[in-house]
């Protein structure tokens, strides 16, 4: 039980302030700016963890990716050429180079068509018994470009009347009209793609604990105050020494959640009997070298839900390679661990606001009644026998 007040710093940052404290500076203590390159790469086993490094798993992909290269002739695993150029648009290209894309493909639409147009009037010869320049024909022509693809009208060029198109003029003007319907008819749907893809609703922890009697690794709903989770799915997998892969069960067989609310953290177990693929007399411990973990739910607006991560031995194939480590270092981050004889810091405690302290924890009526440490859900303390895990348990 904490008696204290809930303060919140200059940058937003909120916490528990016990009543005998003063300093309220003190919401920003624990915060933990992602490490850089600075540290050293062997350090990378043991440096304890404070930031929950909500980029992590997004990192974790990209570096196994760069640490995998296929071989042959890539071009066998398309689909097809359309497939592909659409998963660009869609998946691998960003927000700013798409934007910068569908600029430069407008602006060629109208350059292009522009010279196009100033061609067709040079062989017709229409403009011969005008008194105009080439550089005053093009600029009129770019101008004419320019409105077939206009948001607003022709006044906006102070325009006044022209000469009538011509027929080759006029069909070139269709074409290029068409191709700009059809150049926003695409970008539309790329847009509505993009805006359809699931978003990261949960962060897993950067690091989980094995301890003689249980594997864990915590999760938390990013957007706690208006997110629900249903029917998550939970599958958590052991890889050892050659690839071998091991299935984890959780305790009781409950491998799904009915359904997930608030900022409280859900912790995900592996209990470690005779019949866990860790049990002793299987000696794969000393062989470990990785941990996997995914989730799939439906959040309450009816969107898909997907995370997942993947946790490294520190002396496991890949943990203990220092080029391994360096490619999470350059991004800012220490590789995602599986730390062994260590245990989750409590996260969890009970609140009550000092201004109620006269009245029972049991019936007080100042919310939050449970105080959630966020700072604390990456942090690990050396396991002493002792399983005081979150109360909240899977």
């Amino acid at each position: 039980m904490a008696d204290g007040k809930i303060v919140r710093d200059k940058d937003g940052v909120t916490r528990l302030v016990p009543h005998d404290e003063v300093d309220e500076t003190s919401a920003s203590d624990f915060v933990d700016l992602e490490r850089g390159g600075d540290v050293a790469l062997d350090a990378h086993g043991e440096l304890p963890r404070r930031g929950i490094d909500s980029g992590l798993s997004q990192v974790e992909e990209l570096v196994w990716r760069q640490a995998n290269a296929a071989e042959g002739d890539e071009n066998q695993l398309s689909v097809s050429l359309a497939e592909d150029v659409w998963h660009l648009l869609t998946v691998d290209l960003s927000i700013s180079r798409l934007l910068a894309l569908e600029a430069a493909l407008e602006l060629a639409n109208i350059v292009f068509f522009a010279a196009l147009m100033f061609a067709v009037d040079l062989l017709e010869g229409s403009s011969r018994d005008e008194d105009i320049t080439s550089a005053s024909l093009f600029k009129s022509k770019l101008l004419l470009s320019l409105t077939a693809v206009r948001l607003s009208t022709d006044s906006i060029f102070g325009w006044t009347g022209r000469r009538a198109s011509s027929g080759a003029e006029v069909a070139v003007l269709a074409f290029q009209g068409w191709f700009h319907w059809l150049l926003l008819s695409v970008a539309g749907a790329v847009i509505v793609a993009r805006a359809l893809k699931p978003l990261r609703q949960v962060i897993f922890s950067p690091d989980c604990c094995l301890t003689d009697e249980e594997l864990t690794c915590r999760l938390q709903i990013i957007r706690h105050t208006s997110v629900t989770l249903y029917n998550m799915q939970f599958q958590l997998q052991l890889v050892a020494k050659g690839g071998q892969t091991w299935n984890l069960s959780l305790p009781h067989g409950v491998d799904t959640i009915a359904r997930w609310t608030s900022a409280m953290p859900l912790t995900i177990r592996h209990v470690i009997d005779e019949d866990s693929p860790l049990a002793e007399k299987n000696g794969l411990r000393g062989t470990i070298i990785s941990v996997r973990v995914a989730m799939t739910a439906t959040d309450n607006h009816g969107g898909p839900v997907y995370a997942g991560m993947v946790y490294y031995n520190p002396e496991g194939f890949f943990g203990k390679k220092p080029a391994f480590r360096r490619a999470f270092a350059e991004r800012g981050y220490v590789l995602p661990r599986l730390l062994m004889d260590t245990k989750f810091a409590d996260q969890i405690r009970l609140f009550r606001d000092q201004t109620k302290r006269e009245a029972p924890a049991e019936t007080a009526a100042t919310l939050p009644l449970l105080a959630i440490d966020l700072d604390s859900m990456a942090r690990t303390v050396p396991y002493d026998g002792t399983a005081t895990f979150t109360k909240q348990k899977l």
